[in-house]
């Protein structure tokens, strides 16, 4: 299995890469009036508007900081309305890609209530690193936010 690595905080996080679209640089997002904390901002990525999740405000309150190592880590979303979308993921120190069998993977010790998202964790000589469950990330009402039932416009 090969794991995405990057930071919130002084910790380190981990994505399965198998759920990855796109890597990309960090670009100008358009902020969203009244949006809850973790909305970065939405973006266009090969011509869809794409809304913006910013991990490290989700994992520790305080915005990603706008870094050389900083990226928008694209991955697909299944909508309560059953229909695929894109959505982009902020996350600073993308900066490489850890390699594990899921045999290693240990489940924690600790369940978070208000963090379903936070899942398995490996290890390695600098320590551990927390996989993230990308089909819990967003709360019922984030994901509405996100992606809001199409309206049938006549």
């Amino acid at each position: 299995m090969l794991i995405l690595q990057f930071q919130a905080g002084r910790e380190r996080y981990g994505l399965d890469i198998e759920q990855i679209l796109e890597i990309s640089s960090l670009v100008s997002l358009r902020p969203i009036p009244h949006a809850p904390p973790e909305v970065a901002g939405t973006f266009n990525y090969r011509g869809t508007l794409t809304p913006v999740v910013d991990l490290t405000t989700l994992l520790t309150g305080a915005a990603s900081r706008p870094r050389m190592s900083t990226r928008i880590i694209l991955v697909t979303f299944q909508g309560e309305d059953g229909r695929s979308h894109v959505l982009g993921l902020v996350a600073e120190s993308v900066t490489e890609m850890i390699s594990c069998s899921r045999e290693s993977l240990q489940q924690p010790v600790v369940s978070v209530g208000g963090a379903p998202y936070l899942g398995d964790m490996v290890f390695d000589e600098r320590g551990s690193i927390q996989l993230l469950d990308l089909e819990r990330l967003l709360t019922r009402d984030l994901l509405f936010t996100l992606f809001p039932p199409e309206v049938s416009k006549g």
